[in-house]
């Protein structure tokens, strides 16, 4: 039994196709179906029940499939455990960020690529309930996001920085001066809002359905980046956003919406009792001594 051939089996069980998982794995369908019914000869039982129209597992199937994915995931720890080993950081550091960290990363992403030359960096940027998901399938080594309201028992959460629900505007908006806002001052403006999944959404909805005021939620996007930017060009519109999507953007301004329960807090998750990489300890370490992180933690 070799691993090349667990890792097939495993492609072919997620995909329940032999030619999608052949697309997937870059190989013919035919070296596909040769690897698999040798893995099932050696086994000495069928792994799938097939005909000309349907796929199925079979008992011995639905049994391997969670030792094989195991099996797969602890050589990979082996690989990346040896790996480190070495005097100079190599591989690739997979992390998963959302839009409200994009501004403090600059200072340690150009500080960790002009220091580790060998280690590649692959950023997936999505939303904060996609990032943990990703997460808990070992597809990250690490996310950036708001502590979710969904609690995961794999998953360890370590504070970053503290956010807050604010009222967004232009500049040149009428709230712009103030230093605070209740939310019955926001009822005579049109509100944008994230989408569900978006960071922030699911804080939102928790004190939209407290406080129950008939607000006027006139756009919608699963982009805060994209409304944040339709607030700088728009001076009527109020943003229900986390408070530091405005730093990268000088013409917004984020005013606290005096409300109980509308703190964030943005965390640094990772698996727990799981293996953390050299380059992801280090990254972080980068960004807790960035000087925009302790500027921001200074400033709560």
């Amino acid at each position: 039994m070799e691993l090349r051939q667990l890792r097939y089996f495993v492609a072919t069980a997620e995909y329940m196709s032999f030619s999608e998982a052949a697309r997937h794995l870059f190989i013919s369908q035919s070296t596909l179906s040769q690897q698999i019914r040798q893995l099932e000869d050696e086994l000495g039982s069928p792994l799938f029940k097939r005909d000309s129209h349907t796929m199925a597992m079979t008992e011995a199937g639905d049994r391997l499939l969670p030792i094989a994915r195991q099996t797969l995931q602890d050589a990979e720890l082996c690989r990346t455990q040896v790996t480190d080993l070495r005097e100079s950081l190599t591989g690739t550091l997979n992390m998963g960020v959302t839009s409200s960290f994009c501004s403090i990363l600059s200072e340690p992403m150009s500080e960790f690529v002009r220091t580790y030359r060998d280690v590649k960096l692959n950023i997936i940027y999505t939303h904060n309930c996609d990032l943990l998901e990703m997460l808990r399938r070992r597809q990250i080594d690490f996310a950036l996001a708001f502590k979710s309201e969904n609690t995961y028992d794999d998953v360890e959460s370590h504070l970053l920085f503290t956010d807050r629900l604010c009222a967004v505007v232009s500049k040149y908006h009428a709230l712009a001066e103030r230093r605070s806002v209740t939310p019955e001052e926001l009822l005579p403006y049109g509100i944008a809002i994230p989408a569900k999944g978006v960071q922030g959404r699911s804080m939102l909805d928790e004190y939209l359905e407290r406080t129950r005021l008939p607000f006027r939620v006139r756009i919608e996007s699963n982009s805060v980046g994209f409304l944040a930017d339709l607030l700088d060009d728009t001076h009527k519109l109020v943003g229900l956003l986390p408070g530091s999507i405005v730093r990268k953007h000088d013409k917004l301004v984020a005013i606290p919406v005096d409300a109980p329960h509308c703190e964030m807090q943005a965390c640094v998750h990772v698996l727990r009792d799981n293996y953390v990489k050299r380059s992801a300890s280090v990254f972080v370490k980068l960004i807790r001594e960035s000087t925009t992180l302790k500027l921001m933690n200074m400033s709560l």
